[in-house]
This record gives C-alpha cells, sequence and structure tokens, in this order.
C-alpha cells in the first residue's frame, strides 16, 4: 500500500515539476526574447539615424551590449560587419537565418546550442524610409547566453525536487498514521470475525471509531447480538420442543407397560389404548410444528384479488367459540371492504396466529378479557389492527417478539405457565406479512395488554 501511494506521490510530483519547469522557462525565454527584440529596434534605430558618425555608433553598440549582457552586431545589406560590440567580427561577412531572414524584412529569432552552452540569436532589420519606398540598409544580429536562465532552472528543479521529497516524506508520515488508524480496528474486527465464526457467538468490538469504520464496527456488533439471540433463541425452542416430546413419549411408555402386564380388563385397554391416541396426536402436533419451523423461509404464496373484510370474518368465525371458551370477548369493529391482492388462506392463517396469542396471553387477573379487531382504510393503504387487554408485553420484549423461539412467558412465568406453544407463531405472522410487501407492529404495555397493527400496501 505504502508502495502504490509513494509510486501516486512521486509521479504526481514529477508530472508537476516537468509542467512547471517547462512553463518557467518558456516564459523565461520570451521575456528575454521581447527585451533583446526592444534592444535590436533601438540599435537600428540609432544606427540609422547616425550611420556617419562611427565613432558614436560603437560605442553605442558596447553600451547596449553591456546593459542587454549580450553581442551586438551591425550588418550591412551585404552582410558584411560594419558594428561589432566585442571588436572581432568587423568587416567579416556572416550568413545565417536570422539574417537573411531580416534583410527580407522579417525579423526572426533561434536558439542554439555553442560549445554545450544555449544561445538566444535574433535579428531585425535597418530600414530607411523615403516618400516613395522603404529601402533595407542591413541588420542588427544579438546573441545573447541563456546560462543565467538554464542556472535559474536548475535550482527551481532542485527546489522543486527538495519540496517533492518533504511533501512525500510527510505524505508517507500521514498514510502511516492513516493505516494505523484503520488498520487497527480492522485488525480488531478481523479478530472479532474469527471469534464469532470459532462459536464465540456475541462477542462485541470494543473500539469506538469514527466514520465508516465505526459503522462497520457498530454493524457487526449488532449482528453478533442477533446471532446470539438466535442462537439463545434456538436453544431454548430445542429445550421446549425436547421436554414436550419427552411428556407423551414417557405417558406412552408407562400406558404399554401397564397394558403388559395382561391383567387389565377391556375397558382398561381400550381407555389406555385412547390415551395412547391422545399422546400420539399431541406427538403429531409437535412434529408439525417443527416442521412449520425448518419451512418458515418457505413460505409460497397464491396471491388473488380478496376482500380482507371476507377473511377477517373467516378468522373471527373460527376464533370465536375458542374465545369464548377461555372467557374471551371478541369483537369487529369498523370493518370495511378492502380489495387487495393476497394468498387468502396464508393472511387468515396469520391473523388466526394473533388472535389465539391475545386468547392465550389473556389476563386471569382481570374481570373481563376482549379482543378488538379493525380494518380501516386510507388513501394508499390500509390499517389492519388487533387490540386486547391481556397481560401485554415488557418494553425490553418486544424487539424479540417476532423471532422462532421467543415466548414472553419463558422470561416471566414459563414454569406455572400451562400456556402452550413454541415461539414461532409470531415469525409465521411476520414471514408472511413480509412476504405480502405488508408491515407489521407491535405496541404493548406491560398489564394493559398489546396492539398489532398490520400495514397493508394497496
Amino acid at each position: 500500500m505504502l508502495i502504490i501511494y509513494s509510486i501516486i506521490i512521486v509521479s504526481a510530483f514529477s508530472f508537476f515539476g516537468i509542467v512547471v519547469s517547462g512553463s518557467y522557462k518558456s516564459i523565461r525565454i520570451k521575456n528575454e526574447e521581447n527585451r533583446l527584440f526592444q534592444t535590436a529596434n533601438v540599435v537600428a534605430d540609432t544606427y540609422r539615424a547616425n550611420k556617419e558618425d562611427q565613432i558614436f555608433i560603437r560605442t553605442m553598440a558596447k553600451s547596449y551590449g553591456r546593459q542587454a549582457n549580450a553581442r551586438i552586431l551591425i550588418l550591412d545589406s551585404q552582410k558584411k560587419t560594419v558594428v561589432d560590440s566585442h571588436n572581432s567580427y568587423i568587416g567579416k561577412t556572416v550568413d545565417n537565418e536570422e539574417i537573411r531572414s531580416s534583410l527580407a524584412s522579417r525579423p526572426k529569432s533561434g536558439i542554439y546550442e555553442l560549445q554545450g552552452k544555449e544561445v538566444l540569436q535574433l535579428s531585425v532589420p535597418i530600414m530607411a524610409h523615403s516618400a516613395n519606398e522603404t529601402k533595407i540598409e542591413g541588420a542588427v544580429l544579438i546573441s545573447a547566453s541563456l546560462e543565467a536562465i538554464s542556472q535559474d532552472l536548475k535550482d527551481l528543479k532542485n527546489t522543486l525536487l527538495k519540496v517533492s521529497a518533504s511533501a512525500l516524506l510527510i505524505a508517507l508520515i500521514f498514510t502511516v498514521m492513516a493505516a494505523n488508524s484503520i488498520a487497527k480496528p480492522l485488525s480488531s474486527l478481523t479478530n472479532a470475525v474469527e471469534k464469532v465464526s470459532s462459536g464465540y457467538l456475541g462477542y462485541k468490538v470494543e473500539d469506538r471509531e469514527s466514520g465508516e469504520i465505526g459503522k462497520l464496527i457498530e454493524s457487526f456488533n449488532e449482528m453478533s447480538g442477533k446471532l446470539k439471540q438466535i442462537e439463545n433463541n434456538r436453544k431454548s425452542f430445542i429445550n421446549s420442543i425436547s421436554h414436550e416430546l419427552k411428556t407423551p413419549i414417557t405417558a406412552i411408555r408407562a400406558l404399554i407397560e401397564s397394558l403388559s402386564l395382561g391383567n387389565s380388563s377391556l375397558e382398561i385397554y381400550k381407555e389406555y389404548l385412547e390415551d395412547i391416541n391422545d399422546e400420539a396426536k399431541r406427538m403429531g402436533q409437535l412434529v408439525d410444528y417443527l416442521l412449520s419451523s425448518i419451512k418458515l423461509e418457505d413460505i409460497s404464496l397464491d396471491l388473488k384479488e380478496e376482500d380482507l373484510a371476507e377473511i377477517i370474518e373467516d378468522a373471527f368465525k373460527l376464533i370465536k367459540p375458542y374465545a369464548e371458551k377461555n372467557g374471551v370477548d371478541v369483537a369487529v369493529n369498523g370493518i370495511t371492504s378492502v380489495r387487495t391482492i393476497c394468498d387468502r388462506n396464508k393472511v387468515k392463517e396469520a391473523l388466526l396466529n394473533l388472535l389465539d396469542n391475545s386468547v392465550k396471553y389473556k389476563d386471569p387477573y382481570k374481570k373481563q378479557n376482549n379482543i378488538t379487531i379493525s380494518l380501516v382504510k386510507n388513501k394508499n393503504e390500509a390499517c389492519l389492527v388487533i387490540e386486547d387487554n391481556g397481560m401485554g408485553i415488557r418494553e425490553e420484549y418486544l424487539s424479540n417478539i417476532f423471532n422462532r423461539g421467543f415466548r414472553v412467558l419463558d422470561a416471566e412465568i414459563a414454569a406455572n405457565s400451562r400456556t402452550e406453544g413454541y415461539g414461532i407463531g409470531l415469525a409465521i405472522v411476520k414471514n408472511i406479512i413480509e412476504k405480502h410487501n405488508w408491515q407489521i407492529a407491535a405496541d404493548s404495555n406491560y398489564g394493559s395488554g398489546s396492539k398489532f397493527t398490520i400495514t397493508i400496501s394497496l
């Protein structure tokens, strides 16, 4: 990771250095070229006005040469040197591209390498103006070394190199710090994943981080807690089923042993066989619950357009005798016709589960226990509410009631309660509701009762 970051940083600063140094050199050369063109034009104008005074012209050429830190040659129209600020080229012919271009009335410049050093040469024409024509009398050639610019560019590159090295060092330090700040919580998270995968469910990462890493740790802790909760519910469910299976098996074994003595009358045989049959039915019911639990996620729907009011009426008729037998009054209020796409039998099964729970968990200390069913249609949805005044559910248990294997009575009065059940009823209800893309919510106050609201999208 550090190598990748280093390559990225070095590449970025290298590109930046190339662009900056190239732009710097171009600007400096352009500025130098403009300055020398101005000098060459001044020299050309001065020469044209004072060409008869050779002493003044030579003095002027040397003075401008020193000021411009350059060598100045003045040539006639035959390319012969008339004035040289260094005096060594006087009388010699100089023929190059810049001079030829100037004598053709086109100022020109060029960069050459002499003895390993760059030299800027430029030339401008010396033009004499008359009433009828413009005549080219010669050219001014200026040669200037670019050594100062090359040295400045070298210094700039060295500075950029130092800045890049410093920036790389600082960036690597911050990268190491950032990598450590990320690696530490990730290492803790990896260790936590290994613990959970080895069976240590409920393990939580104690690191408190911010940002996306913090959210990841928070999600992991939540997942680990839910896995532990599911495992506890599973164990409780298995223990409950094991205990329930053991009872009828023990009863059947005792009855068979009694019959095997052979001293019983025919009436006793029939009575015992009926008892054995009842216990066998009970075991069959337990097996059915187990199968329902195993296939909970495999519920498939037979979707048709149905009237929810009719489904509620069917559930009401089925639950009413059972409710009255247990001293619970069931009332249907505010039912309106609501047509929607659903699986009639599955929805009825969910309603019967909810109603059965309301009857099952009635409050034995209240004189009157009742259940109210209502269905209200709004613009884009309908709300089906089942409300009772039973025992209610403690707030800390509300978040778990839809988990398979969880029974409120397990945490309250399981040892003394005769209430039957295996903790998958509400899990089945939730699964059926969610398969329809509906929503279910529970609201309850311990000692006051519970309310289940099913929100149905229309």
